[in-house]
């Protein structure tokens, strides 16, 4: 766990279900909520960043970075497997560590599930303040660089989480961050923020609508 670790709120964390190639958050005994990217990927148009195909290794290389940045910055042991991926993924997340989350002023809270409204939730990988502003973040690896058309739906998913995390909490998030660290040690960070924001939240407010009218 860093020094700048101060969790803010008590994140609830939520089990999470897989139905029909659907995940949903059990938020109390009866009520079960899609996830953010399940309903991106419902309302997607063809050819969106959500529904291309991954190939098993780079999904268990994002998994472990993910896994790897969690327990650095808010659990007490480090997280490790003996296999290539993990490897890989390490090298990802020493990146990100270097280059970005060791220069946070002060993180509220890592893999945070959100809820909005019974409608969705979603976890958030990363909340806190940053250059003195309240962002949340996300962190992507990739083989290479990635142009903003296809970081729009991550755009989104950020957008739904601050929604959420400003209905749930009372909040005001400024910015969302896109971290992308690419195998090759380069990196992009990716910034949202004021008008920007305001758009990519309605955005994704009415492709919420659209997915519960054509449920």
């Amino acid at each position: 766990m860093i020094s700048s670790f101060k969790e803010k709120y008590d994140y609830k964390s939520y089990h999470v279900n897989k139905v029909n190639d659907m995940r949903y958050y059990c938020v109390s005994a009866d009520i079960n909520v899609p996830s953010v990217t399940s309903i991106l990927k419902k309302t997607s148009k063809i050819n969106n960043v959500f529904i291309k195909k991954f190939n098993t290794d780079s999904i268990e290389i994002g998994n472990f970075m993910h896994k790897y940045l969690e327990h650095y910055v808010s659990k007490d042991k480090d997280f490790f497997v003996q296999s290539e991926n993990y490897s890989i993924a390490k090298k990802l997340a020493d990146l990100v560590i270097e280059k970005f989350i060791d220069n946070i002023d002060e993180i509220w809270g890592s893999e945070a599930s959100v809820l909005y409204k019974n409608t969705y939730a979603g976890t958030i990988d990363l909340i806190g303040i940053i250059d003195g502003d309240l962002c949340i973040v996300d962190y992507k690896s990739s083989y290479r660089n990635k142009s903003r058309d296809e970081m729009e739906e991550y755009f989104l998913q950020l957008a739904a989480y601050a929604v959420a995390h400003d209905w749930q909490y009372d909040t005001k998030i400024v910015s969302v961050i896109i971290f992308l660290a690419i195998r090759d040690g380069n990196y992009e960070k990716t910034i949202i923020s004021s008008d920007e924001l305001e758009l990519y939240k309605s955005k994704w407010l009415a492709r919420l609508d659209q997915f519960y009218k054509d449920s």
